[in-house]
């Protein structure tokens, strides 16, 4: 992660060199102008100065070039940093003098003669120095006797500054003027020639020109720049340190608060945003520390009334398990005419069976009937194992004994249960349990009980026939689950949360203590019970049991 300071490090350096940028290239800018400015000024002098010059004059009347010396030297010796590189004097007719310095490779052909220059109009043609370092020719009104100033760039490279001007007839020149001309003032006063003797033609090399720039670049504006961007950097560090030392010492306060430590306090420097963000950070702490005592106060008062509630809720406990206790003895009672009656039915089907049997054996001596006889003998079996399982249904119910756990295998269990239904032919039955389970916490007997009352209520609910699938996995490695499936008619949604409660039932022959009998079962043994049904699609009872937890045995040393 990039600290903050790093940021704004790596920002103000970023901005500090964009201004060092700038503001170099606006100094390198401003010094090319001024010197392009100082060299038109001193080229546009001297071009005047020998214009005007009276010896120059009369060379130009008596085309007589011995009389041009003396101003030539005089130019000459103004040029004290030689950057004049060529000058031409010109007559009306041809080219009176024609010089160029010694470095100077162009040939003067190419440079045009100063006279073809002039135009008929009084405008002049001025170059202007641009940012990319080109020039561009602009146009401009001037008077007759303004200097014509262009940049001329020969065949081999070089470039000049070329001025001329047209000697008049009757133009004089002061030293007032020429110190105008030095001081870039351009009110001076001028007289109107009447006739043009020549013109006068200086070009001024740009190689001095340069060579000052490339200088005022190495010794004035790289280092400018490099003392900007050092200078800024410098300053951009401590400055940073001063602003983000308070906030990481407030961050170091925070993580102690965090831990809990809400005596720690942000040390105050100054009265700036960042001391006020201090005391805004110690106040804050304060409160906090008031409002974790006051926490805790509250806790120790929460705590004692939840070991109240406890207490409470253990005594309500018990007082519900004694109602419980109760109501169980009371709903005993309340099936106690039920009881007689259901048992009286099947009771006295067996007596009259029985009755039967009697005569017939004793009218005849044996039975030769033998069809008749298996059909009473299964009225007895049928209706002495309905009338067990309703009394063992009340036993079961009214049982608040804990079950004998022991391993067993689930497998085995319900295999014996399966034995214990009689199964109609027209109902198939798929058992999908593998061998390789591990074995449950249970009370066997309690739990194939169970297991029988789900299988016989699944053939309830099959009387066309259909399929009984009965299906055991590991859920996790604490509880197994079995489901026992069936097809038939299923459980309406209404009387779905109703089907575990006690004396509810929908079958004509019921007593309804079949699921509630099973349920109490299951809770007993810490497992649970569920079912999944939608009407027409069939149901699945889900039964989830404890896995016995095999013991670590301790290797004998």
């Amino acid at each position: 992660m990039v600290s903050i300071r790093i940021k704004l490090i790596l920002f103000m350096s970023a901005l500090v060199i964009i201004i060092g940028i700038l503001s170099c290239g606006f100094f390198l800018i401003h010094s090319k102008s001024q010197q392009n400015e100082a060299l038109k000024r001193f080229g546009t002098s001297l071009v005047m100065l020998l214009s005007q010059d009276t010896e120059v004059k009369h060379a130009l009347r008596a085309s007589q070039p011995a009389f041009l010396d003396a101003p030539i030297h005089r130019i000459r010796e103004l040029d004290r940093e030689e950057e004049i590189g060529y000058l031409r004097i010109s007559n009306n007719q041809s080219v009176v003098v024609e010089e160029k310095v010694h470095w100077i490779t162009a040939d003067m052909k190419e440079i045009p003669i100063g006279k073809n220059d002039q135009k008929p109009v009084a405008s002049l043609i001025r170059s202007i120095w641009t940012i990319g370092g080109s020039w561009v020719a602009e146009e401009s009104p001037r008077s007759p006797e303004a200097p014509l100033s262009s940049c001329i760039i020969t065949n081999v490279g070089g470039a000049f500054y070329d001025f001329s001007k047209p000697v008049f007839e009757t133009q004089t020149f002061s030293e007032e003027e020429f110190a105008a001309q030095i001081l870039g003032e351009n009110d001076v006063s001028k007289e109107t020639a009447q006739q043009i003797l020549g013109f006068v033609q200086i070009g001024l090399s740009q190689h001095k020109l340069n060579e000052r720039i490339r200088k005022i670049i190495w010794q004035s504006i790289i280092p400018m720049g490099v003392f900007i961007v050092f200078g800024g950097v410098f300053i951009t560090f401590f400055l940073t340190k001063y602003m983000v030392s308070p906030l990481k010492h407030m961050a170091n306060v925070t993580l102690d608060i965090a831990k809990g430590n809400f005596n720690r306090m942000v040390d105050i420097y100054s009265r700036d945003e960042i001391g006020q963000l201090s005391m805004n950070f110690n106040e804050m702490t304060k409160s906090l520390r008031t409002l974790c005592d006051e926490k805790e106060r509250i806790m120790a008062q929460l705590r004692e009334h939840i070991n109240s509630l406890c207490h409470a809720n253990k005594e309500l406990r018990e007082a519900q398990e004694r109602l419980v206790r109760s109501e169980k003895l009371a709903i005993v009672g309340k099936l106690a005419s039920g009881v007689g009656h259901e048992l009286r039915n099947p009771l006295g089907a067996i007596r009259n069976a029985l009755f039967a049997i009697k005569k017939k054996t004793a009218d005849t001596g044996v039975l030769n009937d033998a069809q008749k006889f298996n059909q009473l003998i299964e009225v007895i079996e049928k209706e002495t194992e309905r009338s067990v399982k309703i009394v063992n249904d009340l036993l079961g119910f009214s049982r608040t004994a804990k079950p004998a756990v022991s391993p067993a295998n689930i497998h085995s269990i319900i295999d014996s249960s399966l034995s214990r239904v009689q199964m109609p032919e027209k109902i198939k039955k798929v058992v999908l349990v593998s061998d390789t389970l591990p074995p449950v916490l249970v009370d066997a007997s309690q739990i194939e009980q169970v297991f029988v009352n789900l299988i016989q209520n699944a053939c309830d609910a099959m009387p066309m026939g259909g399929q009984l699938t009965i299906y055991a996995q590991s859920e996790s490695s604490s509880v197994l689950a079995v489901t026992f499936t069936d097809n038939g008619s299923g459980i309406p949604g209404h009387i779905k949360n109703m089907i575990f409660d006690p004396l509810f039932t929908t079958k004509p022959k019921g007593l309804g203590l079949g699921l509630a009998v099973s349920s109490s079962i299951i809770q007993r043994h810490g497992g649970f019970i569920d079912v999944k049904s939608k009407e027409g699609e069939g149901a699945s009872f889900i039964v989830k049991l404890p896995i016995a937890i095999a013991p670590v045995v301790k290797p004998q040393t």
